[in-house]
């Protein structure tokens, strides 16, 4: 037997069954895809409402242990920073994750005896998915801050 003789009994793909494959590839790479691009908007959403939540904790700790006002302030509607800080003093401005923004104005006021004013909900949002978004929720009397698991889902404008 010839060595010509041995690669004629080998078969190898067609065109039409690679072309497939790809094909099948294909699909299969654009739904996992989409579900990977929907998973990161829903975690950028996560990191910025975390961020924001160590943040009102943070500035409600200054105030109590400092024995002073402090203030939380989101300066615009659909705003991707706020500002914190002794509200006497300048107050220090922070980004969140790209991506994600706070759906409205609000200034709260944590004050030495743990008590706070301006404590409306704050709802935090993807830019690209407003359906991706968590409120978080401050008590006046007590000034515990905690996120709303009820307000998971579709928030606001």
């Amino acid at each position: 037997m010839s060595r010509q003789g041995a690669l004629e009994d080998e078969r190898g793909f067609t065109l039409v069954e690679l072309m497939l494959v790809i094909l099948l590839m294909g699909i299969v790479f654009a739904i996992a895809s989409s579900t990977w691009f929907d998973a990161i908007e829903s975690r950028k959403a996560d990191s910025a409402t975390n961020q924001v939540v160590a943040d009102l904790r943070n500035t409600h700790s200054k105030a109590t242990n400092r024995l002073a006002d402090y203030s939380f302030v989101i300066p615009s509607t659909n705003s991707a920073t706020y500002e914190t800080g002794p509200t006497s003093e300048a107050l220090v401005p922070t980004s969140l994750p790209d991506g994600t923004q706070i759906a409205e104005e609000i200034d709260v006021t944590f004050h030495s005896d743990g008590s706070a004013d301006g404590t409306n909900p704050i709802t935090v949002r993807s830019t690209k998915d407003a359906a991706k978004c968590h409120t978080i929720d401050i008590n006046p009397a007590t000034s515990r801050v905690e996120v709303d698991p009820i307000e998971v889902g579709p928030c606001g404008p």
